[in-house]
C-alpha cells in the first residue's frame, strides 16, 4: 500500500516536471516558420535529387536554429516563404535567384497579409550534398548559410516593425552588418542585381534615417490600419487612407525609392480589396492618389472602382 502511494506520488511529479519542460518549449520555440521550395525547370540535368536535399537542408537550417532570445509560443512564430529557382549547377556551385515572402496574421481573423515581398535576382552558393550547415554572427563560415542569416534577419526586422514603431531595428542592423561582412562577395555589392532592387539597397533601405518613416507608416498600416478591421472596418480603411497620404507625402523627397516600390509590388492586391467596401467617393478619391503614387499598377487600381 505504500509502495503504491509512493508511485503515484512519483508518477504525479514526473507528470508536472514532463509538463512544464513541455511548457518551456513551447514558450522557447523557434522564431521562423519558414516554407521553402528549390525548383530548376531550366536546367538540364538528369539527376536532380540534389534540389529536394538542398531544400529540407534549408528548411530544417532556418526553421531549427533559434534566431534571437526572445521567448517565442508557437502561435507567434513568423511565417516566411523562400522560393528558390535555381539556373544553373555544376561542381557543388549554385547560381539563380531568389522570391523572399514574409507573412504575419491580421487580429481577430484567418486572414494573412503579406508584410515583404522581394525578388532577389542574384544568388550564388556551393553546396555538397548532405552537408551540415552551420552558421554563426559576424562570420562567413559558409556563403549559403550567411545568404538565409540575411534574409531571416530581413524578416524579422520587417515583422517586427509591423507590431511596433521600428521594433525591428536590432534585426535589421545584423542585416546590414552581414551586407557589410559580405562586400568581396558577388551579389553584395551596390552595383549587383538590377539596378537598385537588390540585397545590398534592401538593408540599406531599412536601416537609413532617410526611409525612417517608411518603417513607421508599416507600424499604422498593419497594426493601427488592418488589425482594426474586423471590428471596425470603417475605422481601419480610414487610417490605411492616411497611412497612404504619409507615403504620398514621404515619396516627394524619394520618388520611386526601393522602399516605396516594395511596399506597392507587396499591397497591390490587398489595397484592391480593401476599397472595394469604400463609397463611392472614398473609391473615386483612393484610386487617384494611388495612380499617382503608384502609375506602375494604375490599371490595377482600376479594379477597386468596378
Amino acid at each position: 500500500m505504500r509502495m503504491k502511494t509512493v508511485t503515484n506520488y512519483s508518477f504525479k511529479i514526473l507528470f508536472s516536471f514532463t509538463a512544464a519542460l513541455f511548457s518551456i518549449h513551447l514558450l522557447d520555440a523557434q522564431e521562423i516558420n519558414a516554407s521553402v521550395q528549390v525548383v530548376a525547370p531550366r536546367v538540364q540535368q538528369s539527376d536532380k535529387n540534389i534540389l529536394q536535399t538542398l531544400q529540407n537542408s534549408i528548411q530544417q537550417f532556418i526553421n531549427n536554429r533559434k534566431w534571437t532570445e526572445d521567448k517565442v509560443e508557437m502561435v507567434e512564430r513568423i511565417d516566411v516563404s523562400l522560393f528558390m529557382e535555381i539556373t544553373s549547377f555544376e561542381n557543388n556551385n549554385f547560381s539563380g535567384t531568389v522570391q523572399l515572402q514574409v507573412i504575419r496574421p491580421v487580429y481577430n481573423s484567418t486572414y494573412k497579409t503579406t508584410v515583404l515581398q522581394f525578388n532577389d535576382d542574384d544568388v550564388s552558393f556551393s553546396y555538397r550534398e548532405f552537408e551540415n550547415l552551420d552558421y554563426q554572427e559576424n562570420m562567413n563560415m559558409n556563403d549559403l548559410t550567411t545568404l538565409l542569416a540575411y534574409y531571416v534577419y530581413i524578416a524579422l526586422g520587417v515583422d517586427h516593425d509591423s507590431f511596433g514603431e521600428l521594433a525591428g531595428s536590432e534585426h535589421l542592423t545584423k542585416a546590414q552588418s552581414i551586407v557589410n561582412l559580405m562586400s568581396n562577395k558577388p551579389g553584395w555589392n551596390q552595383g549587383d542585381g538590377k539596378g537598385f532592387r537588390n540585397r545590398f539597397y534592401l538593408a540599406e533601405n531599412l536601416t537609413s534615417p532617410r526611409f525612417k518613416e517608411f518603417r513607421e507608416l508599416s507600424y499604422r498600416y498593419h497594426r493601427l490600419g488592418l488589425d482594426q478591421f474586423h471590428e471596425n472596418p470603417e475605422k481601419g480603411r480610414k487610417i490605411i487612407t492616411e497611412t497612404l497620404q504619409k507615403i504620398q507625402e514621404a515619396s516627394q523627397n524619394n520618388r520611386n525609392s526601393l522602399m516605396q516600390k516594395l511596399f506597392f509590388t507587396t499591397k497591390w492586391p490587398e489595397l484592391v480589396e480593401i476599397y472595394k467596401g469604400a463609397t463611392a467617393a472614398e473609391k473615386a478619391n483612393i484610386t487617384k492618389l494611388l495612380m499617382d503614387i503608384d502609375p506602375t499598377n494604375s490599371k490595377r487600381y482600376e479594379n477597386i472602382k468596378a
